[in-house]
C-alpha cells in the first residue's frame, strides 16, 4: 500500500486520552494535546488547516477547535453538557455534533464560533455519530428510534427522515465516501455465544447494496476514508480484549494490515513502560512486554485522514 497523508487521531487509555497525528509517508507521529483528562474525536476541517475534537478539561466534553499543529486552542461550546463526535460541513463554516442539551441525546448544528445553534433531531432517545454529506444536502447519523440503534439520514432542505439499516444488531458510526456515493459503517455481529462482534460494512449512498469489508474476531470500528476513497483506516482489537490499534484496508481488495509506526510516545504520554525484575530484567523488551496485560499500553480510537 502507498499510503499517503496524515492521519490524526486519539490515544491513551480511561480517563487520559490524547490527539496524535501521524506522518503515512515519515511514520512520524506528532502529540497535540496533552493533560490528565481526555481529548478525542478529532476530524479536521475541510482545508486541514484545524481540528475540532472533544475534551473534558473543563469538567465536562466540550466542543473545542485548535490548529493543525495543536496550537490556539479554542472552547466552542459552553453549556456544560455532554457532547461528541463533532464533524465539518463541506465549506468548513458548520459543524454538526450530538449533546444532551435536553436530558436526550440529539444532533444538533452551530456556526465554528458556536453561533446559530439548530436542534436537526428531536427524538426521546438516543441520535448520535452525525455526518454531513460531502455537498453538505444531508447529514448521516444512528438513532435507536427503530428499537436499537440503526442507520437514518436527515435531508437538511425538508427535514425528511430516512431509515437505511434494519438490523437487528447495532448499526452506528456511518461515514460517506470523498464522493458521496458509499457509506462505510459499524454493524455488530451476534453470534452463537451471545457476543458482539463489531465489523466494518458499507452500502451505497441510498443505503442499498450492503456489503460486510472485516471478517475479524475481535472488534473493528471508528473507520474512515482515504481522501481518495481508495482506502479505510479504522481500529481492531482482539477478542476479548478492549486494546484497538489502527488498521488500513484497501477497498478494491478488503486486504488489511496494521499501521505500523513507533507507539513509543504513545504509550510514554500514559506512562505505560514495561518494566522487568529480577530475572526478568534480562529478558528484551517485546518479551516484557509480555507480560503486562494488553490495555495497559493504551488503545487508538477515531481516525481521520486528511492529504
Amino acid at each position: 500500500m502507498d499510503l499517503k497523508g496524515k492521519i490524526v487521531f486519539a490515544s491513551g487509555k480511561h480517563g487520559d486520552y490524547d490527539i496524535f497525528v501521524l506522518d503515512l509517508e515519515e511514520k512520524d507521529i506528532d502529540q497535540l494535546t496533552a493533560g490528565d483528562y481526555w481529548n478525542t474525536c478529532p476530524k479536521w476541517s475541510p482545508d486541514g488547516k484545524r481540528i475540532v475534537y472533544v475534551s473534558n478539561c473543563t469538567g465536562t466534553p466540550e466542543i473545542w477547535i485548535m490548529e493543525e499543529d495543536g496550537s490556539h486552542e479554542k472552547r466552542i461550546t459552553t453549556q456544560d453538557k455532554w457532547h461528541n463526535t463533532p464533524d465539518w460541513s463541506p465549506d468548513g463554516k458548520k459543524l454538526a455534533f450530538c449533546a444532551n442539551y435536553d436530558g436526550n441525546i440529539n444532533i444538533y448544528t452551530m456556526n465554528i464560533d458556536g453561533t446559530d445553534l439548530k436542534q436537526i433531531t428531536n427524538y426521546e432517545g438516543m441520535d448520535y455519530a452525525p455526518q454531513f454529506s460531502p455537498d453538505g444536502k444531508r447529514i448521516i447519523f444512528a438513532s435507536k428510534r427503530s428499537g436499537n440503534p440503526d442507520i437514518w439520514v436527515y435531508e437538511m432542505a425538508s427535514g425528511k427522515l430516512e431509515q437505511f439499516t434494519q438490523y437487528g444488531g447495532r448499526d452506528y458510526a456511518p461515514t460517506f465516501s470523498p464522493d458521496g456515493e458509499r457509506v462505510a459503517f459499524v454493524s455488530g455481529l451476534i453470534g452463537n455465544d451471545g457476543r458482539e462482534n463489531l465489523e466494518i460494512y458499507r452500502m451505497d449512498k441510498k443505503g442499498e447494496n450492503k456489503e460486510r469489508m472485516t471478517f475479524d474476531l475481535g472488534q473493528d470500528r471508528h473507520a474512515c476514508w482515504s481522501p481518495d476513497g481508495k482506502y479505510l483506516a479504522y481500529t481492531s482489537g482482539k477478542p476479548g480484549f478492549s486494546i484497538e490499534r489502527l488498521h488500513v484496508m484497501d477497498v478494491a481488495t478488503k486486504k488489511s494490515r496494521l499501521l505500523e509506526f513507533d507507539r513509543a510516545p504513545l504509550e510514554r504520554e500514559i506512562g505505560a513502560q514495561a518494566k522487568s525484575f529480577m530475572l526478568f530484567k534480562f529478558l528484551p523488551k517485546n518479551w516484557t512486554k509480555k507480560m503486562y496485560p494488553d490495555m495497559y499500553f493504551g488503545t487508538e480510537q477515531y481516525p481521520d485522514w486528511k492529504a
